[in-house]
């Protein structure tokens, strides 16, 4: 009888840790999908350049600025 007690009781607490880390798992996924952009426009904004295709903000200003005068 005891055993039984034991043993449902152990089936029980892992059944709890199998939902816990499941759900903080897909608590985290959408914390990222939240974070990740602000990150990389932060990052982009301090080291001014593009994190992903390393262009430097300041080139593609100038460049964009000489089209719009080149067009007036």
């Amino acid at each position: 009888m005891i055993v039984y007690i034991v043993l449902s009781m152990l089936f029980a607490f892992l059944l709890g840790y199998i939902w816990g880390k499941r759900r903080g798992w897909e608590t985290g996924y959408l914390e990222a999908e939240a974070v990740v952009p602000l990150n990389l426009r932060q990052q982009s904004l301090e080291q001014g350049k593009c994190v992903i295709c390393e262009e430097y903000w300041l080139q593609t200003m100038t460049a964009e600025k000489n089209v719009q005068y080149e067009k007036e």
